[in-house]
């Protein structure tokens, strides 16, 4: 099949190209120098002239890569296509499409076949449509509009209980792997300021800190990302290796945004500017306050504009220090959970199963924790009041669940009996179960 008359006119400088595509004029011309691919032509005066078909040359190589192709098999298969008289760029479309009669599906439909596909762990044809979309649209697209808001609906199911953790463990595993893959096949850094991209101690959840190193990238910096779970004195080792011109740091729970704001004041001594965010930060806003760092707000398609904004020096953290108040209420309340929660133990052993006590008993008191180190004890309410829907969705009995968050506000108040920020988080406490058993939850 012939290309469409005028798609061979080259009209279009190498700066157009970099923009429409999102390649790096260095990679461009590696693929040009190496495998003669894409052709371009050339001016008078020596300057490249790109068609409109150079650019979908370009788009489709870069797609290859982004299914875990290197390019040298790319440039390969490309060759035997047209070898063999087949226009690639029909070929590959002709070849993924799902829909008939050459049919192509919205950007909806294939998030929902992908859905679909993830919740039958049907991994070849989650695969295909992932396929089929790359050949459609650019890849910040595909990420931001098919990939991020499925996983979201498919962890939605899951909280509803009408998915699995395996079905979302699947979803998560696929994206995650088809992260991977765009990262590394990302242009070169055009860059200088290098970008350290890490989860604070205890927070598992990496998707976001890979969407963050995927558009980052995307857009010519240089970025380290340290994954999960990074301990503090790991921090500090990267910090003094890295040197990065700016750190950013994602959270998803209440206790790992406490130990975020741990994290962020050996950044803050060494002068490097923070910026953050989070699903907490956006279900409680209040939490901000007290973390040294600029807080992303905004959509994802934001990250890129937020990050140089933040680089140039136009958004700046509205920090307050933690008042005192809150830090002795947090003392205080470590030198005394121990003894609080044995006592509980002995009081409620025989009325909730011993497994169910004792994930309560960490979980609650990391809560309480992190609220105290964040100086927002209402955050206890927004943690437990989901624990209670997440128990409901799975049409567990709820009577155990509240009796032990009864007692323990009851404990809290016999053990701190004078400190008025403890009594606030027993009210807090009370007043998700209140709202449980009002809602008929119980």
């Amino acid at each position: 099949m012939k290309p469409e008359a005028g798609q061979e006119i080259p009209v279009h400088n190498l700066k157009t190209v970099v923009r429409e595509t999102g390649i790096s004029p260095h990679t461009l011309r590696a693929w040009e120098r190496r495998y003669g691919l894409p052709r371009p032509a050339r001016t008078p005066g020596g300057h490249r002239l790109y068609s409109q078909r150079d650019i979908e040359i370009i788009r489709w190589l870069m797609a290859r890569q982004a299914e875990g192709m290197s390019i040298g098999r790319a440039v390969a298969l490309w060759r035997t296509l047209e070898a063999k008289g087949l226009d690639p760029l029909q070929q590959h479309s002709a070849r993924t499409a799902a829909a008939p009669s050459g049919a192509e599906p919205s950007l909806q439909a294939l998030r929902e076949g992908w859905v679909d596909a993830c919740m039958r762990f049907d991994e070849e044809e989650a695969e295909d449509i992932l396929t089929q979309a790359f050949a459609m649209y650019p890849p910040e697209v595909i990420v931001l509009r098919l990939i991020q808001p499925a996983l979201e609906e498919i962890g939605e199911r899951w909280y509803r209980g009408t998915a699995t953790v395996q079905q979302e463990h699947f979803a998560s595993a696929l994206a995650i792997r088809r992260l991977h893959a765009l990262i590394a096949a990302a242009p070169s850094p055009l860059r200088s300021e290098r970008l350290l991209i890490a989860c604070p101690p205890g927070e598992m959840h990496t998707l976001p800190a890979l969407w963050a190193s995927f558009l980052l990238r995307r857009r010519g910096w240089p970025v380290v990302d340290l994954g999960a779970d990074v301990p503090l004195i790991r921090m500090k080792e990267a910090l003094t290796a890295i040197r990065p011109r700016l750190v950013i740091m994602t959270a998803q729970m209440l206790k790992t945004a406490a130990s975020l704001a741990d994290m962020a004041e050996p950044v803050r001594e060494m002068q490097v500017p923070m910026a953050y965010g989070g699903r907490i930060f956006q279900r409680r806003p209040s939490l901000r306050t007290h973390i040294p760092g600029v807080y992303l707000e905004g959509q994802w398609e934001d990250l890129p504009n937020l990050v140089e904004a933040v680089l140039r020096g136009d958004l700046s953290p509205h920090f307050i220090p933690l008042p005192e108040i809150y830090r002795q209420a947090l003392i205080q309340y470590r030198a005394v959970r121990a003894s609080l929660e044995a006592s509980l133990r002995l009081q409620l052993d025989h009325k909730i199963a011993e497994t169910e006590l004792e994930i309560g008993f960490q979980e609650l008191g990391n809560v309480i924790e992190a609220a105290l180190r964040l100086g927002d004890p209402g955050a206890v309410r927004i943690e437990v009041e989901w624990i209670i829907h997440l128990v409901h969705h799975r049409h567990r009995p709820l009577t155990g669940l509240l009796r032990y968050l009864e007692a323990y506000a009851i404990a809290l108040r016999n053990h701190l009996p004078d400190d008025p920020v403890v009594a606030s988080l027993a009210n807090h406490l009370e007043a998700s179960i209140s709202s449980a058993r009002e809602s008929g939850l119980s």
